[in-house]
């Protein structure tokens, strides 16, 4: 096969791994923006620690997180969150203290039905199990926006970074156990070279070789961990579709959290001379694909 064909196929089977990395660095662009109101004010320079998020947007499209404590006006609060919920942006409020109190602070904040249950979080404090209580729930309240909101807001990191494990390993468990005799191998590796791209955007690493080669990685990490799994089913062929669903969570959680401990660390994924060398090449090949997309 003459260097065209071979440029070809490269690029064809590269398509589909550049289309998911680049999904990954558009989801993040746009969205994400947390706006905590001026509610009780030690409890809003607290939340505001937690989630390193920056000075006040004017953007109405943010999620708007109004802290609570007993003794706090509710009057502006309550009304900016009603207008940001009427909007269609985001809506929480976030009430702190005792339990009698934070109940009389939702039936007040729920009165006229400017709000919905859904748009209120109870923690009894913003310390150790309050503050993940607290992050919980401005993570379910971002809903699609939540890794736009962590490369935005590092302290939302380690635990978006969780989810993304959690939810791409879950989802590899399942693929790896159907009897899908070897179709399962492209989709599983897509969907861990999603979950990299998607740690590697949340930690605001731009597309580039090393993210390329990052994706090369994790395909060539995944095609053994998957021979593994075929190996490991003529040991226990009864239950082979276990096993099989094992070995896909067990390889794409070890990828995640490997790939989650580096890049919290500050570090990229892949450093060094390996990519160095073939840096210059790789660029040519990304403007290339990028042309043709």
């Amino acid at each position: 096969m003459g260097a065209i064909g071979l440029l070809s196929r490269g690029i064809k089977f590269a398509r589909p791994i550049l289309d998911v990395v680049q999904t990954a660095d558009a989801l993040t662009e746009e969205g994400g923006e947390i706006d905590v109101l001026p509610g009780d004010p030690q409890a809003a320079r607290r939340l505001r620690e937690l989630l390193g998020t920056p000075a006040p947007t004017p953007d109405e499209d943010a999620l708007a997180v109004f802290p609570v404590t007993p003794g706090t006006d509710l009057g502006t609060g309550r009304a900016a969150l009603a207008r940001r919920r009427r909007s269609g942006g985001g809506a929480l409020a976030v009430l702190i203290g005792r339990r009698s109190e934070r109940e009389a602070l939702e039936r007040e904040l729920l009165e006229g039905h400017h709000l919905e249950p859904s748009n209120i979080a109870h923690v009894a404090s913003l310390e150790g199990p309050g503050e993940r209580a607290a992050i919980d729930a401005v993570l379910a309240a971002l809903t699609d926006d939540m890794v736009a909101a962590g490369r935005r807001n590092p302290g939302l990191r380690p635990a978006v970074g969780k989810r993304l494990v959690s939810a791409a390993s879950r989802q590899a468990g399942a693929i790896g156990a159907l009897p899908l005799a070897g179709a399962d191998m492209p989709v599983l590796a897509l969907l861990q070279v999603r979950m990299i791209s998607q740690l590697a955007a949340l930690h605001d690493r731009p597309f580039g070789a090393e993210r390329a080669m990052e994706a090369a990685a994790v395909l060539a990490a995944g095609f053994g961990w998957r021979a593994v799994g075929r190996t490991a089913v003529g040991f226990v062929p009864v239950a082979g579709w276990a096993v099989q669903g094992g070995v896909a969570y067990a390889s794409t959680r070890a990828m995640g959290e490997a790939a989650l401990a580096r890049l919290a660390a500050g570090h990229d994924l892949i450093e060094g001379t390996p990519v160095d060398a073939v840096k210059p090449q790789l660029e040519r090949v990304l403007g290339r694909l990028r042309g043709g997309s």
